[in-house]
């Protein structure tokens, strides 16, 4: 498996980007670099790929720019090696019809652009103004996928993507890229499945395997980012629409599962993190109408994305910054606005969290919930509660329940529950054993959790007595509520 692209023998020219990570990402001047210098890639040097990690971890400072590039990059390493497999064991009639360059080309314009429907401040605008959205759930614009589909299939984007693979030789260009940015699905054809697998809907996909190593890089805690991104891709194998693992590369699977726990438990779900996204949030949700969030993003499917291309980390702050202060929300939302220039962090955890591990192949939680988000308002009710109780009633709405499920480990339903080990012979891929990915996750020292967390106003526990009542009643509020759990830590 060559690390450039075997694309390149096609004819085209090719330049090379330096990257910390790769050293080099080779990309194709006359179909990637066109794409790469239009606004909505180029939108994401002002996009920050950590949102606020930088607060905690100065130089987690890089932007979704570098980490689009590396998942380009990978995609097309990972496609080029299993289509290879693929066409050798089938034949070309496994391709279904497109060519092979056209389809590796596809999965690097995908890697390339799987990021371009992120708004500002990436997971927190999604959080607060597209998923909350009714208007854009109906109009299948509720999460950044879905928004940098649309970014592709209705403006100028998909035209010039189009237009580059008529004239490249690519006719189905334009398609490819629009079916492996699609949701995945179970129905569609089997080489779309497996690519998809590639770029994103994966245990160890070229996104995953990117920001994992690139955000350890940056934050510096390398110790986390230790995949051997190469011995993943290079040991896997294409069977019917699965990606299959050789029976001697478990190991390096439990390592890039162990990194990926501990970069969520101390890089993405930091507790500073935490309180300054909930910042951002409330930011956000305090002028959606005075910046006109839903109809930027509905902008887009009429063909008129400039308004929220408008939209980035920077612009965000400038935007909101010069509102007229017209109302009580765009005063709070100017003072989110401040603190997040000053670094002013407004709420911090109460006491110690409460952590649930699932069992493996029973989930009483879920029995008892049906998902942390109820369970965190039946957490916030008896919080209530008891601060009234406490004499501090006038601080309810000053507190607020936070939970870690963000899929630290990898979260059913996924298109996989098992990981099937191979061997590859001369002419065929045979497979050898199956084995749960709860088994896997065991054996590696993981088990899925939730964790709960009650965040406080920062001015309140300053007071070393008020700070340790609230400690009191936050043990109370989790005993009460999640105590009869099985399988429960604190």
């Amino acid at each position: 498996m060559s690390k450039k692209p075997c694309i390149s023998t096609y004819g085209f020219r090719w330049g090379v980007i330096r990257d910390p990570i790769y050293d080099y990402i080779p990309f194709n001047k006359d179909v990637e670099g066109r794409i790469i210098d239009t606004p909505y890639v180029q939108r994401l040097r002002r996009i920050h790929q950590l949102q606020i990690a930088h607060f905690i971890y100065p130089g987690a400072d890089h932007k979704r720019f570098q980490h689009s590039l590396g998942v380009m990059h990978l995609s097309g390493m990972f496609s080029e090696h299993l289509l290879t497999m693929l066409t050798t064991a089938e034949g070309e009639d496994a391709l279904e019809g497109y060519s092979m360059l056209e389809l590796i080309e596809a999965s690097r314009i995908t890697g390339l652009l799987h990021d371009i429907g992120h708004g500002p401040y990436s997971h927190s605008f999604e959080e607060s103004i597209l998923s909350k959205s009714e208007k854009l759930r109906k109009e299948k614009l509720d999460d950044h996928e879905l928004v940098g589909l649309a970014l592709v299939e209705y403006t100028d984007l998909g035209e010039l993507i189009d237009k580059i693979g008529k004239e490249t030789g690519f006719e189905d260009l334009k398609e490819l890229v629009l079916k492996l940015l699609k949701p995945y699905s179970p129905t569609a054809p089997r080489i779309i499945r497996l690519l998809q697998k590639v770029v994103k809907n994966w245990i160890y996909p070229a996104d995953i395997m990117d920001f994992l190593i690139r955000d350890s890089y940056y934050a510096g805690t390398k110790e986390y980012g230790t995949i051997d991104y190469y011995r993943l891709i290079f040991y896997s194998y294409p069977y019917e629409d699965l990606i299959v693992m050789d029976e001697k590369n478990i190991n390096t699977l439990r390592s890039f599962l162990q990194s990926r726990q501990y970069m969520f438990d101390t890089v993405y779900l930091h507790p500073i993190c935490r309180s300054f996204e909930h910042t951002i949030q409330l930011m956000m949700k305090n002028v959606k109408e005075e910046l006109e969030f839903e109809n930027r993003v509905l902008g887009i499917k009429e063909g008129k994305p400039e308004r929220y291309l408008e939209l980035d980390d920077y612009s965000i702050l400038y935007m909101i910054r010069n509102l007229q202060e017209t109302g009580e929300n765009v005063r709070n939302a100017k003072k989110f606005a401040e603190d997040l220039l000053y670094r002013r962090k407004r709420w911090k955890p109460v006491g110690k969290p409460y952590e649930i591990r699932l069992p493996a192949y029973e989930a009483p939680f879920f029995y008892k919930f049906g998902d942390p988000k109820s369970a965190s308002r039946e957490i916030f009710k008896a919080l209530s509660e008891k601060l009234e109780d406490a004499g501090l009633g006038k601080y309810i709405d000053l507190f607020w329940v936070d939970h870690s499920m963000r899929k630290s480990l990898p979260a059913l339903p996924y298109p996989l529950h098992v990981i099937h080990l191979a061997r590859r012979l001369k002419d065929k891929i045979e497979i050898v054993d199956s084995i749960p990915i709860s088994k896997i996750l065991e054996e590696a020292g993981l088990k899925p959790k939730i964790t709960f967390t009650i965040y406080g106003p920062t001015s309140l526990l300053k007071d070393y007595s008020v700070r340790r009542k609230l400690e009191f009643i936050v043990s109370e509020v989790f005993k009460e509520v999640l105590g009869t759990i099985p399988g429960v830590t604190m």
